[in-house]
């Protein structure tokens, strides 16, 4: 395989496709609560067994 034909397989395997999702400048506070919920949990549930304990 030559210099060349190992030149265009790498370059037919890029796309040249945009990012066309933009930014809309909102803070969606909902959404980062339901991704911290479980986190925010599992701390409740150790803070309270660490109280239990005592």
């Amino acid at each position: 395989m030559t210099h060349m034909e190992i030149k265009a397989l790498e370059n037919a395997g890029r796309t040249s496709m945009v990012w066309t999702e933009g930014y809309d400048g909102q803070t969606h506070y909902a959404d980062v609560f339901k991704a911290l919920a479980p986190a925010l949990f599992i701390l409740i549930a150790a803070a309270a067994l660490m109280l239990a304990i005592l």
